[in-house]
């Protein structure tokens, strides 16, 4: 095998590595959200039976205790995090593309056929890496105009 073999096989199990710990990072999360959503049902039903009255519902319902309950998983501030988290891929992802042209541009017009093709393939990859990164900046910006506009993310 060359070294060239044996470093995509590497590379290849490093991505295999990663994909599984995420895969099962995310399905750990999911569970527990489930486990969350399950566990928050069964306590309104209880709090339905208990209360046959409506206006002793309502003084519950006003208590610090119940505001908390009632808080839904789309609380401005988790929708504000989502949206900072979605700012700053798209902040990576910028950098990254224009580090890639950087590199793809300093390569001379009269270098090595090689170097012109691994330039070319980085300006393909710089040029991905912007439009993703521009267009997650966009959608950020609109989500948040939006969540301002129909008064979710506050004023």
């Amino acid at each position: 095998m060359t070294e060239d073999t044996i470093l995509i096989i590497v590379a290849a199990l490093f991505a295999a590595v990663v994909i599984a710990a995420t895969l099962t990072i995310y399905l750990q999360k999911q569970r527990l959200l489930e486990f969350a959503l399950r566990e928050r049902e069964r306590t309104l039903i209880r709090l339905t039976e208990r209360f046959d009255a409506a206006p002793e519902f309502v003084d519950f319902a006003r208590s610090p205790e119940a505001q908390a309950l009632f808080a839904t998983m789309d609380a401005p501030a988790a929708i504000a995090k989502r949206l900072l988290a979605m700012t700053g891929v798209a902040i990576v992802l910028l950098a990254l593309g224009a580090g890639m042209w950087a590199n793809a541009l300093s390569v001379p017009i009269n270098a090595d056929v090689n170097f012109l093709n691994e330039a070319r393939d980085e300006r393909w990859w710089a040029t991905l890496s912007t439009c993703v990164g521009m267009g997650l900046l966009v959608a950020a910006a609109v989500c948040a105009r939006l969540g301002k506009g129909w008064g979710v993310l506050g004023s």
